[in-house]
């Protein structure tokens, strides 16, 4: 779950300052993106729901209730990332830093370090003037804004250049309105936790840690982040998803934008390549090797139904999870808004969402599973996609 859709998080940020309050067109077929996963010799079915890494407040009244009926059906949820494991808590801590002795000093010339740290000095005195805006007298909301201020960009100047990268492609958002509302894939697996299911990673940490191995620290040091249109991407990106009208193309769209284009055709010719490694590394590979997993755990857990939550653009185009799973042998069927869930097993009681509190947004009676440091390094918009 940490890195999931991770071109979403790339361009992206979790935090919007508006609500999108646009009207879904009429549609018959509307696409809840869930989709049936069985196999003829297997007795155990699966469900594949995609993800996008925004509030769970944002998208979870759209979301269908045959996906909640999916999920409480399930015995086991698969997810791209363990996060109720400590060591691979520290390990998604610790992989984004240099090495102890080295700070961002060592990679970033004198000039653009200075501009990164006056972007980090503006946004902290925006928070304090948003907290002093609130209450001017509330002492807890001043230490709050510094409490957000300091676990979305913790220990930037000790970042390794990709991180940084993404770091501050979230600076790009309105960051106030939405921290203490969970993504939607963290409440999945913290109702998956409550629930007591049986919770699988589909990924390493080491594997959610280097999401690109074919682009240089160099190649990503040369690079601008461009944040212009990051704040209509997500606008778009959430209002497909709330009416089921996300398509391939949102991906391609927000896929190619990764790095700024330069004018220059050598400039443009070096872009290109690196969007090229950044899809091929960040989606090509990745579903190629999570299909392989989700193979093997359906066939290893007899008379199971086993509900995988995943980024929803991995499962868009010619290497997709879907497709790499029908290769293998199992038939994929998109579920529709009035199909019936089939359950394999006879449940006690009908599933509930108490755990969230739709009017704070806030998880209920829950555990943060030593979650708040991995948050912190402005990466709430990197869990899993």
């Amino acid at each position: 779950m940490f890195y999931g859709c991770f071109i979403f998080c790339m361009v992206t940020s979790v935090f919007l300052t508006n609500r999108i309050t646009s009207q879904c067109d009429p549609q018959k077929d509307k696409n809840i993106f869930l989709w049936s996963v069985n196999h003829p010799q297997l007795l155990s079915q699966g469900y594949l729901f995609g993800t996008i890494h925004v509030p769970v407040t944002e998208v979870w009244k759209e979301v269908s209730d045959r996906v909640r009926e999916a999920f409480y059906i399930s015995d086991t949820v698969l997810l791209e990332i363990d996060l109720h494991d400590e060591a691979t808590i520290h390990e998604l801590i610790s992989c984004k830093n240099l090495a102890y002795d080295e700070t961002v000093h060592s990679y970033l010339p004198k000039e653009l370090f200075g501009r990164i740290e006056k972007i980090m000095e503006n946004l902290r005195s925006n928070f304090l003037t948003w907290a002093q805006s609130q209450n001017p007298r509330d002492a807890k909301k001043i230490k709050h804004a510094e409490e957000i201020y300091n676990n979305i960009t913790g220990d930037w100047w000790r970042k390794r250049p990709i991180w940084l990268l993404f770091l501050l492609y979230q600076m790009c958002e309105n960051v106030f309105e939405k921290t203490s509302s969970p993504l939607l894939d963290l409440y999945i697996a913290q109702k998956a936790t409550d629930d007591k299911k049986t919770i699988i990673p589909i990924e390493t940490a080491g594997e959610q840690c280097n999401p690109v191995w074919t682009v240089s620290d160099d190649e990503f040091r040369e690079k601008k982040v461009e944040g212009s249109d990051a704040k209509s991407s997500l606008k778009e990106l959430i209002k497909h998803y709330k009416c089921g009208t996300l398509k391939e193309d949102i991906f391609e769209k927000e896929g190619m934008s990764i790095i700024e284009h330069a004018t220059e055709a050598t400039g443009r010719f070096k872009a290109d390549e690196i969007n090229k490694k950044l899809k091929q590394d960040i989606f090509i590979k990745r579903n190629l090797r999570m299909a392989k997993r989700i193979d093997k755990i359906l066939k290893s857990r007899s008379n199971h139904t086993i509900f995988s939550a995943i980024g929803a653009g991995h499962f868009f185009g010619n290497n997709s999870v879907l497709t790499h799973l029908e290769a293998g042998g199992f038939t994929i069927t998109r579920v529709k808004d009035t199909d019936a869930i089939r359950c394999l097993t006879q449940k006690p009681k009908p599933y509930s969402d108490n755990l969230l509190d739709h009017h704070t947004g806030k998880l209920q009676n829950s555990r943060e599973f030593g979650l708040k440091k991995v948050l912190s390094d402005g990466n709430q918009s990197l869990l899993k996609k």
